[in-house]
């Protein structure tokens, strides 16, 4: 290849050498000649003899500049072929620069970019990466440089510890002496990620007992120690770049590189234990979770008494009150738990990983300590129906804890808890219980009958173990059972009891106390009996008609109990986990027994009209126990189109028979229908369901009385769900039937719709309300199809949703949208221009309707004659009527924007246009202002307008969505977004009546809060004073509480962004008064949340910019402190503290 000559590319060096030159200008030279080198038309050759003068002249600026660009290049060429030659070359050269102190950034740059090379492209000498690491810890004091140098020394010394270690294996303790010198008071968390993973690796390397790492752990530990626990002083505005967690995570793999370290951090982990910062225990037992398994055994059997009594300390005695939080309660709540869940998981590893000759050491410490012994005795004798107070209960869940982790352990494990405590805690349960009694006692307070809740609870907790154990043990099982003593035999003995205890816990529901007490015990029977029956095949205990007796005693309380919630749900919640674990582990034998007792008798609930349970809990038993198999949901939903096919001509009996199918419908599409697809197998199902429903409405013989009593919306809902889940050939069926019922039974002359548009105005008074059910059910099909799917006769379809639509039927204009966003697949319209000439009518005319009569038409002829004036009231139609058919354009409009449709903005200047109309009434002469129902007519159709770009810009689960497969073309909300705003905003400023500028407020404010917050916030400059203004303004009418709220977030949004606060701080007079407003917002509690919140984001602000506003938001604040809601006033308490304290 070509080489470039030296007048090209010299210029480059001359620019990067050149200390006046920009950062830009410099990295751009290296970029240049880094790509000519990589592209062979530069040699490396060429490039070091041109910049020879650069690389050795005296002065030390030109020098360090030269050597700095070199080192640079070398890191931009790391995969481009060297030979042996170039790299040794190179290496002596940066080697050698390692003593120049002045030039030392580019010597460490070219060396690191050296080591980081791959040995497919040639890498560095292992002799010269020696000779590189003794000329480092010769030259080079780190700790005196700063701080981006002593990164490039610590990554280079990394990088050869980590692929080049048989460099420095031989090395004598000059290495560890240099480390240690090199990290010690370092600050820098970038450097001390670094530092933290060079100790780990160098105690990993020198790992032989008589090794260095053995010499040096306790003054590299020292230094280690010195940064635990990871705390950052820095602010919250400052820049660290390296969350705190990785860096302790670094930290914590240097205290676990090497055992070695035991001595030193076992007992300063122990010691931070007792450290009231909640950070400092969590890291803790972080720490020493993975130090135990790290160390091993033999190292941390000295340590077992002391890591048991501080665990022990942590998980029963903690409390929220030892913590010290800024935070508030419920902070410190959430860190105490935290705590607790990691202590209970060191306590699992230190069971787990501490083992020793005698491998009973840790249990027996744990199961005869002292406190221990006393728990389990004082839960255990005293007869009450459950702890007296949440400090019993605590200790009750604790000791329940620790006895779990000891028994899931091992086997053996198990087997000694079960041999010490499990007989003996049954054996009390049935002598409290007393088996004999027909109904138990839970009543507080001592009494010989009552059942003692804590041997409850344990005996739940070890079940739970046990099962786990079994779960661990599938391959070593068989000889557990065998083996004399063992828990498995221990609880086969006391089997039969436990059942019978815990199915008699199910019947209390009939006692008088309903309370949390019963609550508790049924939980914890209801959790006994699901153990029982999701134990492992090959070590289950329970006999088949224990199976059974288990299964009905929960589908019992399912089908008769429902008026307990409490107890109802927990045994739906069970037999659904018990069915999924049956159907996941292939047990046959218990799957046909869960199918019999089960299954046949919760399905058919749905269906039976003949049960006082009420139908929403009937549907919720039936969609829970289909979701523990495909073939159980099939099941359900055949069911549900069973009854929704045999009640559906019933409907005329009675609204009941209507709301119970409306019900099933619901239930069918909002739940079964999204379950199944995501299963798979649901296409033929809906198809049939879909056909079987058309056939109904076929003899259905007054579709009228069907609308009347609510039940079309549930069927046309359900029909669009039914047909977007099909595929394209069943859709094409569904829409074949669809076509041919709606033309054998609708009273209109199809005929004359095939071809000509201009008849449909006669047809528009002319249709039956049984014809309107039949095309909004048609409308459903259109809505749900697939792009792709053809459709027959697509002119009279159109033209039939246009008469409904001029009609005010809004769910034509939903098949309209469909088809004009979807361009359905049609012969007619191989051409797309036709189907453009056919909206463009639509369009034209629909606008005309909607116009009629109005003052924007008065005003362009004011002298208009009487006969016109009589024909546009012949054509002109109620004001509601109108308002319907906006709404309809609106739909139209936004399925034209999702796809991208240039007419989209045809619709949107005619609603701009009908916006204006409040300010075209106020211009009316004086002389035509009889004409008052003209001006209502305007304000109605002013604020529809403002409403329709709430239609055209928001969400919709009717109509043109993912799920009924609309096109969604990619940015079209920041389009129509960017299109519109200036727009608005020149008209905002033009109209100075306030009636007609609310208009205009409300429809901006639904396309701000609409449109992506991110391209709001890139016009924040633009629009944030009018969007305060609309927040303003909206706070009045209850109406607009929603919109409020949405523009609030959109605020909420811009505090959060860089670019956001930047705009804010400019205004920030004007956006603290209206939030001052909402805080005290009557109509919605979440605005008044929302309101507050924005004030704590500003606290963060600088100081200089918001301390002035301090007094106002304090005022309002303490003014929230009186409000109704607990949420607000949480609110209102931190806004206060935040304040407070941060602008002190």
């Amino acid at each position: 290849m070509a080489k470039v000559p030296a007048g090209d590319w010299v210029p480059y060096v001359e620019a990067f050498v050149d200390v006046s030159r920009s950062p830009a200008e410099q990295s751009a030279s290296v970029d240049a000649l880094a790509a000519l080198v990589n592209k062979d038309k530069l040699t490396l050759f060429d490039l070091v003899s041109k910049m020879d003068m650069y690389l050795t002249t005296t002065d030390h600026i030109v020098r360090s500049r030269g050597i700095m660009l070199l080192g640079e290049i070398m890191s931009q060429i790391s995969l481009k072929l060297l030979d042996v030659n170039a790299i040794t070359t190179l290496s002596d050269f940066f080697i050698s620069r390692l003593s120049d102190w002045q030039a030392l950034r580019g010597a460490l740059v070219g060396c690191l970019a050296l080591l980081q090379r791959e040995p497919s492209v040639g890498t560095i000498m292992i002799a010269d990466v020696k000779r590189l690491v003794e000329s480092l810890i010769d030259n080079v004091p780190v700790q005196s440089l700063a701080a981006a140098d002593r990164k490039l020394c610590f990554q280079i010394i990394c990088c050869v510890l980590d692929h080049y270690p048989e460099a420095v294996k031989t090395m004598d303790d000059e290495l560890l002496i240099w480390i240690c010198q090199s990290i010690d008071e370092e600050k820098d968390p970038e450097c001390l990620k670094l530092s933290f993973h060079l100790v780990e690796v160098v105690m990993k390397l020198f790992s032989d007992p008589s090794g260095l790492a053995s010499q040096f752990a306790s003054d590299l530990f020292e230094l280690l120690s010195k940064y635990f626990p990871v705390y950052f002083t820095h602010g919250v505005g400052d820049n660290v770049g390296l969350p705190r967690d990785e860096l302790s995570r670094a930290l914590m793999h240097a205290f676990c590189a090497t055992p070695y370290f035991e001595p030193f951090a076992i007992p300063l982990l122990l010691d931070k234990l007792s450290s009231s910062l909640p950070l400092a225990k969590l890291d803790s037992l972080k720490y020493l979770d993975n130090c135990i398994r790290c160390y091993g055994a033999d190292r941390m059997v000295s340590h077992t008494s002391a890591i048991w009594f501080k665990l022990k300390e942590v998980i029963f005695s903690l409390s929220s009150d030892q913590l010290l939080s800024t935070g508030s309660p419920k902070d410190a709540e959430k860190n105490k738990n935290q705590i607790v869940s990691e202590a209970k998981n060191c306590l699992r590893t230190a069971v787990t990983c501490i083992h020793s000759t005698d491998r009973d050491i840790f249990i027996n410490l744990i199961l005869l300590d002292e406190d221990i012994v006393n728990n389990i005795h004082s839960v255990t004798t005293e007869e009450k129906s459950i702890c007296r107070s949440s400090h019993d209960l605590n200790q009750l869940q604790a000791l329940g804890s620790v006895i779990s982790i000891i028994a899931e352990s091992s086997t053996y494990f198990c087997t000694r808890v079960f041999q010490v405590h499990f007989a003996r805690l049954v054996d009390i349960l049935g002598s409290s219980a007393g088996f004999k009694s027909q109904h138990l006692n839970i009543c507080n307070g001592s009494s010989s009958a009552a059942i003692n809740y804590g041997a409850l609870y344990l005996s739940v907790q070890m079940l739970s173990s046990c099962r786990e154990v079994a779960v661990a043990s599938r391959g070593d099982f068989p000889p557990v059972k065998s083996e004399k003593e063992s828990w498995w035999l221990i609880l086969e003995e006391k089997l039969d009891p436990f059942i019978h205890l815990l199915g008699k816990l199910l019947s209390i529901d009939s006692q008088p106390i309903q309370s949390a007490v019963t609550q508790k015990y049924v939980s914890c029977a209801v959790k006994g009996l699901l153990i029982l029956t999701t134990f492992p095949e090959h070590c289950s205990l329970l006999l088949a008609n224990a199976y059974e007796d288990i299964l009905l005693m929960l589908t019992s309380v399912v089908a008769r109990k429902y008026e307990n919630i409490h107890l109802w749900r927990l045994s739906l919640e069970t037999l659904t986990s018990i069915g999924k674990f049956t159907v996941e582990s292939h047990a046959s034998k218990k799957e046909m027994i869960y199918n019999r007792i089960v299954v046949d008798k919760i399905i058919p609930l749905a269906k039976s009209c003949d049960t006082s349970m009420p139908l929403n809990l009937r549907l919720e038993a039936c969609f829970e126990i289909g979701t523990t198999g495909v073939s159980y949901m099939l099941r359900v939903a055949r069911s549900l189109e069973e009854a929704v096919i045999t009640n559906i001509s019933q409907v005329n009996e009675g609204m009941e028979c209507a709301e119970y199918v409306a019900h099933l419908i619901d239930c069918y599409s909002s739940q079964l229908l999204p379950w199944l697809f995501t299963s798979g197998g649901v296409n033929e199902l809906a198809l049939s369901f879909a056909m079987h429903l058309w056939d109904e409405i076929r003899n259905v013989a007054t579709l009228d009385r069907i609308r009347s009593q609510g039940l079309l919306d549930s069927l046309m809902m359900g029909m669009k769900f039914l047909v977007g889940v099909c595929t394209e050939e069943q859709q094409s069926l569904i829409v074949q039937k669809a076509c041919s019922i709606i033309s054998s039974m609708l009273s209109l002359p199809l005929k004359s719709m095939m071809h000509d548009l201009s008849s449909v105005e006669e047809l528009v008074p002319a249709h039956s309300i049984q014809d309107t059910a039949l095309v909004c059910l048609l409308s459903s099909v259109i809505v749900g199809l697939r792009p792709q799917t053809p459709v027959p006769d697509m002119i009279m379809m159109i033209n039939l949703f246009w008469v409904f639509l001029l009609n005010g039927q809004i769910p034509a204009a939903h098949a309209l949208a469909s088809i004009f966003n979807k361009y359905l697949h049609n012969s007619e319209f191989s051409d797309e221009n036709k189907l453009d000439k056919i909206l463009d009518v639509i369009l034209g005319r629909c606008f005309s309707v909607v116009l009629a009569s109005s003052t924007l038409k008065m005003s362009h002829s004011s002298a208009a004659t009487s006969d016109d004036a009589n024909c546009s009231g012949s054509m002109s139609a109620s004001i509601c009527l109108r308002i319907d058919i906006l709404c309809g354009l609106a739909w139209i409009g936004k399925g034209l924007l999702m796809r991208g449709d240039e007419k989209v903005k045809d619709i949107s200047m005619f609603l701009l246009k009908c916006l204006v109309l409040n300010q075209i009434s106020v211009d009316i002469p004086p002389h035509q202002e009889e004409h008052s129902d003209n001006v209502s007519l305007d304000a109605s159709l002013a604020t529809s307008a403002a409403d329709a770009f709430h239609v055209m810009m928001s969400d919709s689960e009717v109509c043109l969505n993912k799920k009924f497969h609309a096109r969604i073309k990619l940015l079209y909300k920041q389009r129509f977004f960017s299109i519109l705003m200036p727009i608005f905003l020149s008209k905002i400023k033009e109209t100075p009546a306030m009636t007609a500028k609310l208009v205009l407020y409300r429809a901006f404010g639904h396309i701000i809060s609409n449109a992506p917050v991110s391209a709001v916030i890139t016009e924040a400059h633009q629009i944030l004073l009018v969007m305060v203004d609309i927040l303003a303004k909206l706070s009045v009418d209850i109406q607009d509480k929603d919109l409020v709220y949405s523009l609030l977030l959109v605020l909420s949004g811009m505090l959060m962004d860089d670019k956001g606060k930047e705009c804010v701080l400019e205004n920030i007079h004007i956006i603290v008064s209206v939030l001052t407003q909402l805080v005290s917002y009557p109509h919605m509690m979440v605005v008044r949340e929302t309101a507050l919140q924005c004030f704590v984001a500003m606290s963060s602000f600088p100081h200089s910019k918001v301390y002035r506003m301090r007094p106002q938001v304090l005022r309002a604040a303490i003014k929230a402190l009186d409000d109704k809601k607990r949420t607000v006033r949480q609110e209102a308490v931190r806004c206060r503290q935040t304040w407070q304290s941060s602008l002190a």
